[in-house]
């Protein structure tokens, strides 16, 4: 598949229908549940399960991230666990920030339910660990030669930019509803924040242009309900500036949306992106797969995505996503497509359905 996924990028037919899944949360599940093969651990195992169910390698985060955040000497970075708590914080001359996130066992996932920026206060204090961080090229040394080594299996490793500035604000630090009362109470320093982060990705894309990877995303875990109005105003100037310098380095640039569609991806669209990845359909997302279709007409971005990863566990059937896959292909079957679990294949998936449906486009 590799071959005629690479054809894709580079705006040629691919000949077949590309088929690829993020599996690692199903594995996580496995882990949990005491059922999980230690040979995935290692790379070269969880590339050779990837090729027994059939999908191409390409998700995979242990070396994913293209950025390291280094702070000066003042500031102190902590983490702690207690119990199903993971307690971070960040501690400074003018005060201290501390994230929560709590697992759930019986949904084997890790959830913020504190975050670092709660007030204005919290948010001076971020102001001062931006101006005394900076973000040093990560996982970028050995990615020439993991390529051939994932060639191997048929697949291509990914590699993901620092989250951009409003997406690094709302996921990392403050959350969407601290976020939106920040920037109506707090418009300049928001700003100043923003601003910060930007700059701070220079050393990042300086690095990864000279790299040039095939693919880079920009793994901002978009959802249309949540940024569709901040889009124009605070998202769209950062995105059309780093693909610009990515563009003119010969990199191909995918962005991660996977949540709801309706929104963002016209905005995506013209923007630029070669590949918006992890389109969720009905009978998960907001549109079903004809209302994306029409939305992309003829622009020749890769729609990736379209299997829905709820569709992998009960009530749906075999019989049920046999018949999505029949119809996504009719729908984007003759256009740039890959096809893709949005998002990922859940602990109670049943995995085999990824051979199966391996086996259709066969």
């Amino acid at each position: 598949m590799l071959p005629s996924f690479m054809k894709l990028l580079q705006g040629k037919p691919a000949g077949r229908t590309i088929w690829t899944a993020d599996i690692t949360y199903w594995i996580a599940g496995r882990k949990e549940a005491g059922h999980a093969d230690p040979v995935w651990d290692a790379e070269e195992g969880y590339l050779q399960l990837h090729r027994d169910l059939g999908i191409m390698p390409y998700y995979y985060y242990e070396k994913f991230w293209t950025a390291s955040p280094q702070y000066s000497g003042n500031i102190a970075v902590s983490h702690e666990t207690q119990g199903n708590q993971t307690l971070n914080r960040i501690r400074t001359p003018v005060g201290a920030l501390t994230e929560i996130n709590t697992y759930l066992p019986s949904s084997c996932c890790m959830g913020c339910t504190k975050h670092y920026v709660e007030s204005e206060q919290d948010l001076d204090i971020l102001l001062y660990i931006l101006a005394h961080r900076r973000l040093e090229p990560a996982n970028l040394e050995d990615y020439s030669e993991r390529l051939l080594l994932w060639k191997h299996y048929d697949g291509l490793p990914c590699l993901g930019l620092p989250r951009s500035p409003l997406s690094s604000l709302v996921y990392e630090w403050a959350g969407i509803e601290q976020t939106t009362y920040l920037m109506l109470d707090c418009e300049d320093k928001v700003a100043e924040a923003l601003r910060l982060m930007e700059n701070q990705e220079d050393p990042i894309l300086d690095a990864v242009c000279k790299l040039a990877p095939p693919l880079l995303h920009f793994p901002d875990n978009l959802s249309s309900d949540n940024l569709t109005g901040y889009y124009d105003a605070s998202m769209a100037g950062a995105y059309a500036r780093r693909l610009r310098r990515l563009h003119a380095a010969g990199v191909k640039c995918a962005v991660h949306l996977d949540g709801t569609v309706g929104g963002l991806l016209p905005k995506l669209i013209e923007t630029g992106f070669d590949a918006v990845e992890a389109l969720t359909p009905t009978p998960a997302g907001d549109l079903d797969m004809e209302e994306i279709e029409e939305i992309a007409g003829s622009d020749p971005v890769i729609l990736w995505g379209g299997v829905p990863g709820i569709m992998f566990a009960p009530p749906y059937t075999w019989r049920e996503m046999e018949a999505h896959v029949y119809r996504l292909l009719a729908c984007w079957g003759k256009r740039p497509f890959v096809m893709g679990v949005a998002d990922q294949v859940p602990p109670d998936g049943d995995i085999r359905f990824c051979r199966r449906i391996a086996e259709m486009l066969n």
